[in-house]
């Protein structure tokens, strides 16, 4: 019986009446509170939060419709049952006004007592179960959205909520992203089957959260990627402990079917704010670092402090590109060591602009807005010819290949 799950406040200053009505109902409901005056009964209110409440008019300190006025003016849904010797009509007008579940006259009667309470009750159970059905959606939806089913870790779509509000908190020192790339794995699930593939992701996770302070966030990126969000670190070399624990938790040789498996991870890593202050820039960053550290075969772990060119301005009429990356021999044939590449200011100028566009276009009217916006090109110069003198000056394909291995372009005074 819905009534039995329901608690009940009973307002009313006749001790006789009182006692009566607790005989009645004190066995059919969950809880049943009394007050003798409507201070009281606003107190237990407050306190108890009764399902339903039943009180009399003539109360002492607060009468019972100045009780219910308060009460629905905070909880206008609270139901609230009228009962008094007082049945004129301006009385009952004003209890129906107030928007309460009901009048009764006394002396009570009990069987239609008994009907508002189960009518109210039986309205009650529908709220709690579609409120119920509504906060499992949500929690359904939720979970949908910020965990990922295989590993329980979060998703990507919690992990950006939680960059941007550290972006946006002016309290935010630095944080630092790891992002754990699992070697070969495609190949891994092509071979031994993604119930394999499965196991060793779940393994991951459980790997991750060892290797790593208590408080990080651990994310589940892609099939065979993690990310990490790390806050308040106090220096670099923390940092690189974090990774070099991952690089030994995250390397495993397994058994299966008399066959030995083994794989092993990279780490790639970008700090805030000491890469950049911008969340795109900082997911475009540590993406490109995982490519370079890929691409190298000794390494396994890398910061993308490490993959700048640096432009370093000497004079106002000229600077000087040299490489940082110094690990990659691979891409090393991109400079000539024993010469220094020398840019005007309007060929700087035009660099700067090609690499900080989104996958590196700019067009035409971009470029000569952005030249004459600083007044280092008349109007009458050739954009094209400008390109072509600064690709002669520059090694072979050198925009297109700092591009492809995502180095960025850091800009340094003397």
């Amino acid at each position: 019986m819905p009534l039995k799950r329901c608690t009940l406040l009973f307002v009313e200053d006749d001790t006789l009446a009182q006692e009566q009505i607790k005989m009645i109902l004190e066995d059919d409901v969950k809880e049943f509170y009394q007050a003798y005056d409507g201070k009281t009964g606003l107190q237990l209110y407050y306190d108890k939060k009764p399902d339903i409440i039943i009180t009399d008019i003539n109360l002492p300190f607060v009468n019972g419709l100045e009780l219910a006025a308060q009460i629905k003016k905070e909880n206008s849904s609270q139901p609230i049952i009228i009962m008094s010797a007082n049945d004129d009509r301006d009385t009952i007008l004003n209890s129906i006004n107030l928007g309460n579940n009901g009048f009764i006259a006394k002396p009570v009667d009990l069987d239609l007592l008994y009907e508002r309470l189960n009518t109210i009750a039986k309205i009650l159970q529908k709220e709690r179960l579609s409120r119920q059905s509504t906060k499992l959606k949500l929690k359904k939806l939720y979970n949908i959205a910020y965990y990922d089913p295989l590993t329980k870790l979060y998703s990507m779509t919690y992990l950006h909520k939680q960059v941007q509000k550290l972006l946006k908190n002016e309290k935010t020192h630095n944080f630092a992203l790891f992002c754990i790339d699992i070697v070969n794995f495609k190949n891994i699930n092509e071979t031994y089957g993604y119930q394999i593939g499965d196991q060793i992701l779940q393994d991951m996770a459980k790997k991750i959260s060892k290797a790593t302070p208590a408080d990080t966030l651990i994310v589940r990126k892609s099939d065979d990627q993690f990310l990490l969000l790390l806050q308040n670190y106090n220096a670099k070399e923390e940092l690189i402990e974090t990774a070099q624990n991952l690089l030994e938790y995250c390397s495993q040789t397994l058994q299966i079917n008399k066959k030995r498996l083994s794989y092993s991870s990279k780490v790639a890593i970008v700090q805030f704010p000491q890469d950049t202050k911008d969340i795109n820039e900082l997911f475009f960053l540590l993406n490109n670092t995982l490519e370079n550290i890929k691409k190298a075969s000794r390494k396994n772990y890398s910061f993308a402090d490490e993959n700048f060119v640096e432009i370093q301005e000497k004079n106002t009429d000229i600077i000087t590109i040299t490489p940082t990356l110094q690990w990659n021999k691979q891409y090393q044939q991109l400079f000539n060591k024993d010469k220094e590449i020398i840019l005007t200011k309007k060929e700087m100028r035009l660099l700067t602009l090609l690499f900080s566009k989104t996958n590196y276009q700019a067009t035409h009217e971009e470029i000569t807005h952005y030249l004459w916006g600083a007044s280092y090109l008349d109007k009458k110069e050739n954009i094209k010819t400008l390109i072509k003198t600064l690709r002669k000056k520059l090694p072979y394909n050198f925009i297109s290949n700092v591009f492809s291995i995502g180095y960025k372009i850091q800009f340094l005074k003397n």
